[in-house]
């Protein structure tokens, strides 16, 4: 079975996002960020609000350290996400969309796109996963295969692909 699309620069970043995602480095990276935003936060309001007779200075702190937590748990996932795409475009440079190809071949997934070609062996797929725009087949460690839903001209085809790859249904996830 062979599906050809042509991939756009986010496509492209989307499994090197989920790798990073689903790591160590990007969880410790997160808590830590937002521990010293809330840390900033709470500092300068102490600046801010310390000479000021009429107010609670420990609810005032709390309040601008959750603030400047929240706030960076809210941008961190986007910025993340913008500068894996501004990699993947420096090191992938030319013009998008780029023409994409997977095929299952010998009991592997083959993919090849922007000059480089992906090989998963179908022995090693641990999970197929699907939200409202992408299909992820999990490999272990590896760096998951992620396709475009569109990539699939229909349900019926979707269908082939998961039964070509060993996999009846996949499992939908939330976005």
């Amino acid at each position: 079975m062979k599906i050809t699309f042509d991939s756009t620069l986010a496509e492209a970043s989307e499994a090197p996002l989920r790798l990073f995602l689903k790591g160590r480095i990007y969880a410790t990276q997160r808590w830590r960020g937002a521990v010293i935003c809330a840390g900033a936060f709470g500092f300068f309001a102490l600046l801010g609000f310390n000479a000021k007779p009429n107010v609670n200075l420990p609810l005032i702190c709390f309040a601008a350290a959750a603030w400047g937590a929240g706030l960076f748990l809210l941008v961190y996932k986007g910025s993340v996400r913008r500068r894996i795409t501004r990699y993947v475009a420096s090191e992938l440079k030319g013009p998008w969309p780029r023409p994409t190809h997977w095929e299952i071949k010998a009991r592997q997934l083959i993919g090849t796109s922007a000059g480089l070609t992906y090989t998963y062996p179908l022995s090693e797929l641990t999970g197929v996963h699907e939200d409202g725009r992408w299909l992820e087949l999990s490999f272990g460690e590896r760096a998951p295969c992620v396709l475009p839903l569109r990539a699939f001209a229909d349900t019926e085809e979707k269908a082939r692909f998961l039964a070509a790859v060993g996999q009846p249904t996949a499992r939908p996830t939330a976005g």
